[in-house]
């Protein structure tokens, strides 16, 4: 993962601010929060959140989540400790998360955190 950070930094996707805060983020879930990034879901969804970031910081806006989805995780038993983390992680940078990235981020990380449930 810090090497796909890494070329996503070299390649102008995320600047130097998101790139440290993501490997926060990478420290904070494995050894904190207990969750495992080590896979290709892992992959996807914290290449996500440095894409969302720096989309967000260049006021730059997509397609919010279809409800569906987003109701679904919010609905979850998990939904109260995945704010908690998610909430944690977005400590890391010194911006506003574009709403429509938000759910995104949820849902991947709700993801993760089922993941780490069957290993």
């Amino acid at each position: 993962m810090e090497q796909r950070l890494a070329i996503l930094l070299q390649g102008g996707v995320i600047d130097q601010e998101i790139h440290d805060g993501m490997l926060n983020v990478i420290s904070e879930l494995e050894q904190q929060w207990n969750i495992s990034i080590r896979h290709s879901q892992g992959n996807m969804a914290l290449t996500h959140m440095a894409s969302a970031l720096m989309r967000s910081r260049r006021g730059e806006s997509i397609t919010p989540i279809d409800n569906e989805v987003l109701e679904e995780v919010q609905q979850s038993e998990q939904y109260p400790s995945l704010l908690v983390i998610h909430n944690a992680l977005l400590r890391h940078f010194p911006l506003t998360i574009d709403p429509s990235e938000e759910g995104y981020l949820l849902v991947n990380l709700y993801s993760l955190m089922l993941a780490a449930n069957d290993r």
